[in-house]
């Protein structure tokens, strides 16, 4: 509850950022998928790889342990930089498909129109909030802690890899805008609970 009142600022602004947008998803969605039948957009088309595989989980549980084997090498930053990306992994993205069937959204694959079931274990009702979004955020906002220097990249790709999940039609842009709030909000969250991120300076990182 403390850690809710200390941030209801950024948990009501992505409450309000998020709620306008649900209007604009069906003609966003619509506008996608215009752009996808012109075949001057398909070079698009070959960024959806690369960047499903930057954001699979399987390839964020690898750049964790590479912190690890990085951490025998350059210090101990890397090495708490590894746990708090690891543990940030798992709470995002378990927070990310408890709430997508507890919402219960159709994806744009299914409709365009705007349809909320509740809680739901049906296929393709899992479309609210983005999940690897979610984890993009909270990934970004974690390795900003530790080096801040480079944290305009961090969040860089986390917002290419958000705006991939829209151009990709998985995902509404409230879903993606949604999950980067809760990435943040989480990522905010493990910096003050966790030991080992930074906030929390039992163990804390090395100054840039």
């Amino acid at each position: 509850m403390q850690f809710l009142r200390e941030n209801k600022i950024l948990i009501w602004c992505s409450v309000i950022s998020v709620t306008p947008l649900l209007y604009f998803d069906k003609p966003v969605a619509v506008w996608v998928r215009t752009m996808h039948d012109r075949k001057s957009a398909m070079f698009v088309r070959y960024f959806d790889i690369p960047l499903y595989f930057l954001t699979h989980g399987s390839t964020l549980i690898i750049i964790a342990c590479l912190f690890f084997v990085a951490g025998r090498f350059y210090g101990r930053r890397f090495i708490v930089t590894g746990k708090a990306l690891s543990v940030s992994f798992l709470v995002s993205g378990i927070s990310a498909q408890v709430l997508k069937h507890l919402f219960g959204r159709a994806r744009p694959r299914l409709t365009d129109d705007l349809i909320f079931v509740g809680p739901s274990l049906r296929g393709g009702y899992d479309s609210f909030p983005s999940g690897h979004t979610t984890v993009a955020f909270c990934f970004a906002y974690t390795l900003s802690q530790y080096f801040p220097k480079y944290r305009g990249i961090f969040y860089f790709l986390a917002i290419i890899i958000g705006i991939s999940r829209v151009e990709s039609t998985s995902h509404f842009s409230s879903d993606v805008v949604a999950g980067a709030a809760i990435g943040l909000i989480l990522g905010r969250l493990l910096s003050r609970k966790l030991s080992f991120i930074p906030g929390n300076t039992a163990i804390a990182p090395e100054k840039d």
